[in-house]
C-alpha cells in the first residue's frame, strides 16, 4: 500500500470534473463595473430610510441619497453628510419627490 500524501487527496476532492461549476459546468464570467445595492437612478433623490441607531433600536428618517461605498450609503441625513452602515440598513424607498 502506497501512501498519497494529504495536500493532493485534497486538492484533488475539491475540483470536480468538468471545469468546475455546478455539475461540471462551465463557471459564469464576471461582472464588470461596480455592484450596487441601490439603483443609480436614486442618486440625489429623497428617499426613506429605516436603519438601526447606535443604541440597536429602529430609527426612521427622510434623507437624500447621495451616493455609496463599501462600507454603506452615504446620505444627507438631517442635514449632515452621513454614512449608513449596509449592516445598520434595513428599507431603503424612493419617495415621490
Amino acid at each position: 500500500m502506497t501512501e498519497t500524501p494529504l495536500t493532493e487527496v485534497l486538492n484533488g476532492a475539491s475540483r470536480p470534473e468538468g471545469g468546475g461549476g455546478a455539475q461540471g459546468s462551465i463557471p459564469l464570467p464576471k461582472r464588470s463595473g461596480a455592484r450596487t445595492l441601490l439603483p443609480e437612478t436614486w442618486l440625489g433623490r429623497s428617499v426613506r430610510v429605516t436603519y438601526l441607531d447606535a443604541f440597536g433600536s429602529g430609527a426612521e428618517s427622510t434623507a437624500t441619497l447621495l451616493d455609496w461605498c463599501g462600507h454603506g450609503a452615504i446620505m444627507s441625513l438631517s442635514g449632515e453628510r452621513t454614512v449608513l452602515s449596509w449592516d445598520a440598513l434595513r428599507t431603503v424607498t424612493l419617495t415621490n419627490d
